[in-house]
Order: structure tokens, then C-alpha cells, then sequence
């Protein structure tokens, strides 16, 4: 009798274990990605990475930190898009082409610009969308022009002129503030005239360093890295700062779109911007953003060595370190659903269904 009754609890319990099985829905990919964030899939099949010089140092930091996880991981930075695996790009003319056997494709760091200057003892300036506007054509030359003046109350300018610089192959977030900034104005204004022109980042910066008055547009990479002054935007009276916060806000205007294993992402600066994961207060926007993907290029081995390192990319605290370059996380709900798409077929995260609430 006894037996018997062992029988039926015990098909009693299966019974309900496979009740419980089939009337779970399945976890959404962004919830399981969030799991995810408690454990590093290692792998160790060789992986090139291909980023443009600008953009290696950060690639090679993310390859630094996940050696720490995975110390038999073989990753591998490259400026060589050839025979990539992985290709990191915002699509401008100074990044890599994003391979066309891109299989797998989501956003994995975002850049913004400004207007820069070279001007001793002035901090802090900030600038109507107008000034800018006046500047990068041409059309205000002097420091002390009134549209300068206007926004900048508590400074004393004397007679400067300003040198404007220019980059032949602007990025895109150079792209994306001027529009910003034509936005505001009513008026396009998509490239800079400038009376000196340089190829490359570097022969800018060294004529650009020593030159009293000199401004120009350049990305949040370039900024940080060699100690620029930067300018603020006043729109309708309220002062867009150039920092993280202001940046997170832009990053939250961004749509996502997704295609199988495609995940494309457009600012639409009509949208309310909200708050990230951890942030409690607002911060108006700065809209001159850019996004950088990344492609898995090639087919991915037995271990899925590809596919484990461009989940790791989206990792929070590799995206967290992006910053030290120059550069951005995505905003939390972007990376959770690039992180769903990226770990559509690695192995599933163990989760307690309890904690799903």
C-alpha cells in the first residue's frame, strides 16, 4: 500500500513539473540576455576583430577584460577587415565597411561631437545653434562677435580671430551634431568651411593645439583623448551640456528596429528621452550622437567563439569602460535586446523561474 502510494506522488509530481513546463511561456530574449549578465560563455577559437585606429584602443580593452573571464580566450584586434570576424563601425569614411556576409548585426557604442576651440582662459562657452552655425561657415570670424557675446554674459572677450579646422572625412557624429544644430536654426548646414583642411585627426590636432582661436567639430573620441575644450549648446534658454547624462538622453531618442538577426537603431529626435537603468533626474539631449554596430562577418566555429565575444561586447561592465576612449554604452533597453538577438542560439542562461516575479 505503501508502494503504491509512493507511485502516485511521485507521478504526481511529474505530472505537475510537466503541467508547469508547458503553461510557462517562453522567456523573452531581452529577459534572458539579462540573466545572462551573471555568467561569461567562454571560447577559445580565434577571433579577429577589425576597428579602425580610432576605435582599437576600446576594442582592445573589451579583449582585456574578457582574458580576465576566459584567460584561454585567442581575440584578436585588427585593423584588417579582409579576414574579420567581427567588424566594429559607425559607416563613416574613417571606419571599416561593415561586411556584406554580415550575418549578425546590432549596435554596440555610441560617439557624439562638438564644437572645439583653442582659446587660453575661456572655459565653458557656450553657444547659440545660430553661433555655431555662423562659425563652421564661415560667416563669423571674430570672438567677439555679438552672437558669441550673447550666450557667454560672464566672459570678457577681446579681438580673437578664429581659424576654423576641418576634417576631410568628418565621422558621423560630426554628421549628426551639424544637423542638430540645423534643426534648431531652421537653416542646413552639413559641412564645415573650413580655411584648414586635414586628412587625418593627428596633423589636425597638431597645428589645432598650438593655434590661439582655432575651432572646430570633432567626436567625443578625439576630445577625451587629447584634453580638448569643448563647447555647450543653448536651445530655447536652456543649456544642453556636453556629458554622459546629455548623451544618455540622446541614446534613449534612438528606435530599434528588428530584422531576424538584425538590429538597426535611428534617433528620432521627437521622442520624449526617458530615463536610463540608474538615473534619476532628466537631462536635455545632446543629439549630436552616432551609433557604432558591430557584424559577425563569418560563420561561427563549434564553440561559438564569435558569437560568445560579441555577447560579452554587450556585457554591462565592458560597456561600462567604452567611456574611457571616448565613447558611450548603449542605453539599457537597446542593450538587452542587441544582447537577445546576439545570444538568440547560445546556450540558455540558467534562470529561477521565481525570480522572474
Amino acid at each position: 500500500m505503501k508502494l503504491k502510494n509512493r507511485f502516485f506522488s511521485a507521478f504526481g509530481s511529474l505530472f505537475a513539473l510537466v503541467l508547469l513546463a508547458s503553461c510557462t511561456p517562453p522567456i523573452p530574449p531581452d529577459v534572458l540576455a539579462s540573466f545572462a549578465e551573471r555568467e561569461v560563455q567562454c571560447a577559445n577559437g580565434e577571433v579577429n576583430v577589425a576597428a579602425s585606429e580610432l576605435a582599437s584602443p576600446a576594442v582592445q580593452s573589451s579583449i582585456d577584460l574578457y582574458l580576465v573571464y576566459c584567460p584561454d580566450a585567442n581575440i584578436i584586434s585588427t585593423t584588417e577587415v579582409n579576414d574579420a570576424d567581427l567588424v566594429l563601425t559607425d559607416y563613416s569614411a574613417k571606419e571599416p565597411e561593415m561586411c556584406s556576409t554580415a550575418s549578425v548585426i546590432t549596435p554596440i557604442m555610441s560617439k557624439t561631437s562638438t564644437l572645439v576651440y583653442s582659446v587660453s582662459g575661456f572655459d565653458g562657452l557656450v553657444f547659440s545653434p545660430e553661433a555655431v552655425q555662423g562659425i563652421v561657415s564661415g560667416e563669423i570670424t571674430n570672438l567677439n562677435d555679438p552672437k558669441i557675446l550673447s550666450t557667454n554674459e560672464n566672459f570678457d572677450f577681446s579681438d580673437q580671430p578664429i581659424t576654423l579646422f576641418g576634417i576631410s572625412e568628418p565621422s558621423a557624429s560630426d554628421t549628426a551634431y551639424l544637423e542638430w544644430v540645423g534643426r534648431q536654426t531652421g537653416n542646413d548646414v552639413t559641412e564645415v568651411k573650413a580655411t584648414k583642411v586635414f586628412d587625418d585627426y593627428f596633423a589636425l590636432l597638431e597645428e589645432f593645439q598650438t593655434t590661439e582661436g582655432a575651432f572646430a567639430v570633432l567626436p567625443s573620441n578625439i576630445i577625451f583623448d587629447n584634453v580638448l575644450t569643448y563647447s555647450h549648446l543653448r536651445i530655447n534658454d536652456v543649456d544642453v551640456l556636453f556629458e554622459t547624462i546629455s548623451f544618455g538622453a540622446a541614446a534613449s531618442q534612438f528606435v530599434v528596429e528588428e530584422q531576424g538577426d538584425v538590429l538597426k537603431a535611428k534617433l528620432d529626435p521627437n521622442i520624449a528621452p526617458q530615463l536610463d537603468a540608474g538615473q534619476e533626474t532628466f537631462s536635455a539631449p545632446w543629439q549630436g550622437i552616432s551609433l557604432f554596430d558591430v557584424g559577425m562577418c563569418t560563420a561561427d566555429d563549434e564553440e561559438q567563439s564569435i558569437r560568445k565575444f560579441m555577447r560579452f561586447l554587450l556585457r554591462l561592465d565592458n560597456q561600462g569602460q567604452f567611456e574611457t576612449f571616448g565613447y558611450f554604452p548603449l542605453t539599457e533597453s537597446v542593450r538587452l535586446k542587441a544582447a537577445g538577438v546576439v545570444g538568440k542560439v547560445l546556450p540558455t542562461p540558467t534562470v529561477d523561474p521565481e525570480s522572474l516575479g
